[in-house]
């Protein structure tokens, strides 16, 4: 009678503790699907060395940076990536890179030059040559172009996702620069995890360091 009881707990408490861990295990093996939900599915990543003018080329075709071309160093189009996001791209005098954070990744910013006026969450500062700027998840980010020279910049997130919204926006090089339907940018931004500040609100977020 004994050894029935006892068999009885044992199977009562493995069933509890299945109960109990596996929603953990879940919200584990979840992560990786937001990570690799970009990659091309059933192509492992590519090793890569490239030069300064190798990667995808298209052409932004709304917001600020409407008709500028930026590159794709990597991506999960480019390179087949499973978590990396990496672009290209330079900024004219003047030209500003306006206010918006990403929800699923973090993001590094390299300037190869100086002379940009950058303002993340509670910061602001003039970048100078071989800078970096990193941004946090859910974090304000904004810079604009001060100098007279042209800024080269490296943008390299933590995960997938944002390269969808850009690739959403832009065109092949070569291509008409089409408009794009301002309408459809909500969308376009909540599929990339981004989020853009309605400057209707205002010229700066809440909590961002200005002047």
């Amino acid at each position: 009678m004994n050894r029935v009881v006892i068999a009885a707990f044992v199977l009562m408490l493995a069933t509890v503790t299945a109960a109990v861990l596996l929603p953990a295990r879940e919200r584990v093996l979840a992560v990786p699907q937001i990570a690799n939900e970009s990659a091309q599915e059933g192509r492992p990543p590519t090793p890569l060395i490239l030069q300064e003018g190798d990667g995808d080329h298209p052409v932004h075709r709304a917001g600020p940076l409407a008709g500028l071309p930026f590159t794709i160093k990597l991506d999960g189009e480019f390179g087949h990536s499973q978590d990396s996001f990496v672009f290209t791209e330079t900024l004219p005098r003047g030209q500003s890179i306006p206010f918006h954070k990403h929800h699923n990744a973090e993001e590094i910013l390299i300037f190869e030059e100086g002379g940009a006026a950058v303002m993340v969450g509670d910061k602001r500062a003039e970048a100078g040559p071989h800078s970096l700027v990193f941004i946090p998840r859910d974090t304000w980010i904004s810079a604009t172009k001060t100098s007279g020279q042209d800024l080269h910049l490296f943008a390299i997130f933590s995960h997938l996702g944002y390269e969808r919204y850009m690739r959403s926006i832009s065109v092949k090089q070569g291509q008409p620069v089409t408009p794009l339907n301002p309408e459809e940018l909500p969308k376009l931004r909540a599929l990339g995890h981004a989020e853009y500040w309605d400057t209707s609100k205002g010229p700066y977020p809440p909590g961002v360091a200005h002047p």
